[in-house]
């Protein structure tokens, strides 16, 4: 550092005579070169910096660039799996009221007036024994949609539109059933461009199983669509395909529903009824060049000060066919935010640390780091996986369960767990020593990991005894059936060119419907495999079913 500022500060402090010793002093020195080699360290600080804080501007620019990239990811990730859980969602919902259809469907088989008034092809005594039935499923299951058709498809009555009947119906749906002689469902586009779920059951004389017609129910899907508003937070519309409408049946429609048709509007779609008319600008400017995207692509946009993401999900009909498009457009501008505000607290944060400690410690930090994140990820295996079967530990499995019973309580959806335990493991362990009991454990663990979903969480409870957490799920049976029959259907290798056959008891329970609590529900659980036990093993109980 240079003396010249010392000297000053003396100056000021300092009798004259003092002063002028001093710097006759310094004048001196000076001229020896003592006095020089400040003058070069601050050359050398000079040229060593520079290079350096050039290294540490392209670093932090690159760093800003890895943030930018990363929150930006971040947020078109986070849109993927809106797309894939609102795909998910779609279909879900949709198998969830075909089944709910099939259940009413059964209960109007079991109806003798209903099958004799159909077998009359009696459409007033139809009508007589229907119309209030309607009133009630429309308004506690949104049935829109109850005909009654003869063998021949000839329509004998429309329930909800009694004026209409004789005509043949032909749709997909219809034509499965006769086809198979069986109930087929599945989403059909209207000629207003509404979609409907339609369910068709060919119902049969029960003595001579002589054919009697064909019944159908329908709902239409647009509170599926409303509760993908609700549960996402995201506008949904659908873009239905010209070429799938006829044109003067979709304006006359649109009329009747008070609405102005504009057929031109768009050179490809319109806009499906059960969706809003108001189309964003960000929407209607791709519409108006006739671009529809695949379901692989994200648009963004930028629209009176919001960011947001579009995606395309093709929509299919019952036959198969793509008749229709939904587009799912997110309001991402406080993600988008919160990125923007992580680049620029991290840039400040790189600027202030980088600056300080990043020429010195770069290369042992990054050596280090390196070092302690595969000590990390080792440790944490051994935290929270069992070492023998590779599974969640007794402590994770608590913490996983207590998770999901939040999300469950949190989404209102239910949560399943599995109590499974190997039958007569004791006897294995006697007859071909422990060494063989650890094998059939960890085969036991491998084959129930490829039986189960990659949101499912396998445990080991203890001993011989293994949970799964099953998500999201309420046909907790159906999963257990599997899991015990592929562990039936094939014996476990002990070593030695020796196999066993085992067998398992499972105990199922779910959440809200047995327990109300993470413990509880292990408890129904347990009670449950208890009872399988009693039972004569190699069986699932469930609360309910024991």
């Amino acid at each position: 550092m240079s003396r010249w500022p010392l000297f000053t500060r003396k100056r000021n402090t300092m009798a004259k005579g003092k002063d002028k010793q001093n710097f006759a002093a310094r004048s001196e020195l000076a001229s020896t070169g003592i006095f020089a080699d400040g003058r070069e360290i601050a050359r050398l600080r000079w040229l060593f910096l520079a290079p350096l804080t050039l290294a540490i501007l392209v670093i932090i620019a690159t760093l800003v660039f890895v943030l930018y990239w990363h929150e930006h990811r971040s947020v078109q990730q986070g849109v993927l799996r809106i797309r894939a859980s609102a795909q998910d969602f779609y279909d879900d919902s949709i198998r969830y009221d075909a089944r709910a259809l099939q259940a009413i469907m059964d209960a109007l088989q079991r109806d003798p007036a209903l099958r004799a008034a159909l077998a009359s092809r009696n459409p007033q005594e139809l009508l007589m024994q229907t119309a209030t039935l309607f009133d009630e499923l429309k308004k506690d299951y949104a049935i829109t949609h109850f005909y009654f058709s003869d063998a021949s498809r000839v329509n004998l009555l429309r329930v909800h539109s009694p004026d209409r009947y004789g005509d043949r119906i032909d749709r997909i749906t219809t034509l499965a059933a006769e086809k198979n002689g069986a109930t087929a469902f599945g989403v059909e586009l209207g000629p207003l461009g509404t979609f409907t779920l339609r369910l068709v059951t060919p119902w049969c004389d029960e003595t001579t199983h002589q054919l009697l017609g064909y019944v159908e129910l329908g709902m239409e899907i647009d509170r599926v669509l409303q509760k993908l508003r609700d549960f996402f937070g995201i506008e949904v519309f659908t873009l239905v395909h010209k070429d799938q409408l006829n044109r003067k049946q979709w304006e006359d429609g649109m009329r009747a529903l008070g609405r102005t048709p504009d057929w031109e509007r768009f050179p490809a779609v319109v806009l499906g009824s059960q969706t809003s008319q108001t189309v964003p600008p960000l929407l209607a400017d791709r519409l108006a060049h006739g671009e529809l995207g695949d379901s692989n692509s994200i648009f963004e946009a930028v629209y009176g000060g919001a960011s947001y993401r579009m995606v395309f999900l093709p929509l299919q009909d019952a036959g198969g066919r793509n008749i229709a498009h939904m587009v799912l457009i997110a309001d991402v501008s406080r993600e988008t935010n919160a990125a923007l505000n992580t680049v620029y607290m991290g840039s400040l944060t790189a600027l202030t640390v980088g600056i300080l400690l990043l020429g010195f410690f770069n290369w042992q930090v990054g050596r280090i780091g390196r070092r302690i994140e595969s000590d990390a990820q080792t440790l944490e295996q051994l935290a929270t996986h069992d070492d023998l079967t590779r599974l969640y530990n007794h402590r994770v499995f608590y913490t996983l369960l207590e998770e999901e019973i939040s999300r469950a309580r949190r989404y209102h959806h239910p949560v399943s767990l599995l109590m499974i335990d190997i039958d007569h493991f004791k006897r294995v362990n006697d007859t071909h020593g422990h060494q063989a009991g650890d094998a059939i454990l960890r085969g036991l663990s491998e084959r129930l990991s490829h039986q189960i979903r990659t949101i499912d969480r396998g445990c080991r409870y203890g001993g011989e005894e293994l949970t799964v957490v099953l998500p999201n799920t309420e046909a907790a049976l159906e999963m257990a059936e599997r899991l015990r029959a592929a562990v039936e259907s094939a014996p476990f290798a002990i070593g030695a060119g020796k196999v066993v056959a085992i067998t398992v008891s499972i105990g199922a329970a779910c959440f809200p419907q047995h327990a109300n609590s993470g413990q509880a529900l292990v408890s129904a659980a347990d009670a449950a495999l208890y009872a399988a036990k009693q039972g004569g093993r190699n069986q699932v109980c469930s609360v309910d079913r024991k």
